[in-house]
């Protein structure tokens, strides 16, 4: 994670805005977060802010190390070396290199499933086994997912028995309150075509990864199944990205370029 703490009256600031725009897309497993420490003085006070900008890197809740002034090789320097630290840790979820398993975020409570059979219901999609979520009066499902903290989101990983795993899916990002009303009236931020060579292969599915950063939900619209079964089903449904973890990050603006 690099943490930009700038000021609006800090004309350096400008140039670390300019030095993320570039490296957010060269560095997508990395998160980039800015904190205005005049709206988070408390923020900035913790992590020992006396000047601006200043760059602070973290893995894991830790710091790594800080960059001072708006020197991009000093900024570039730091992420390469958190990587490199990185890179002898284990990471690796589903076969996706470089990210993690994020399902254990999910806050189950919060979560629900539209039309689900209650013999079979969502709970049973977050364990491995043989119990599946299954549809109830027809083929198509809403499944609304919260996330007790934000998270990049990289890919997900769906199971499902072949004659009735899910095909047409459309995901919509922080919006949980979406139904059946809405799901063709609002825009997905991605839609998926699953084929049966996918679910064999391990059902994981890369998502356009810069459409899915600062994710404190997610709404999977399921429309139909491989074989236009009336009873749709999900054996098991994995989040596979980057969680955050920072103090009070759920008030703290991400990057949005």
């Amino acid at each position: 994670i690099a943490v930009d703490f700038y000021s609006t009256t800090c004309p350096p600031c400008l140039i670390v805005d300019r030095i993320f725009e570039q490296l957010v897309n060269q560095y997508p497993t990395v998160a980039f977060y800015k904190v205005d420490i005049g709206r988070f003085p408390e923020e900035a006070a913790q992590c020992r802010i006396t000047a601006t900008p200043t760059i602070q890197f973290f893995r894991n809740g830790r710091m790594l190390s800080e960059v001072r002034g708006a020197d991009q090789k000093k900024i570039v320097e730091a992420i390469e070396s958190g990587l490199a630290e990185g890179n002898g840790e284990s990471k690796s979820a589903h076969g996706v290199i470089g990210h993690s398993d994020v399902t254990s975020m999910v806050v189950k409570k919060e979560s629900d499933c539209l039309n689900q059979n209650d013999d079979h219901p969502l709970e049973n999609v977050f364990t491995e086994g043989d119990s599946v979520l299954e549809s109830d009066v027809d083929e198509q499902m809403i499944i609304h997912v919260s996330f007790r903290k934000p998270i990049k989101l990289h890919s997900i990983m769906l199971k499902a028995p072949l004659d009735k795993a899910p095909k047409n899916i459309r995901l919509f990002a922080n919006n949980i309150a979406i139904g059946f009303d809405d799901v063709d009236g609002i825009e997905a931020t991605q839609s998926i075509e699953m084929s049966e060579s996918m679910y064999k292969n391990g059902g994981v599915v890369n998502l356009r990864y810069v459409r899915f950063q600062n994710i404190f939900s997610l709404s999977i619209f399921v429309e139909d199944n491989l074989d236009g079964d009336d009873v749709t089903a999900i054996s098991q449904l994995a989040f596979i990205g980057t969680a955050v973890d920072i103090a009070n990050m759920s008030e703290i603006r991400q990057d949005e370029h």
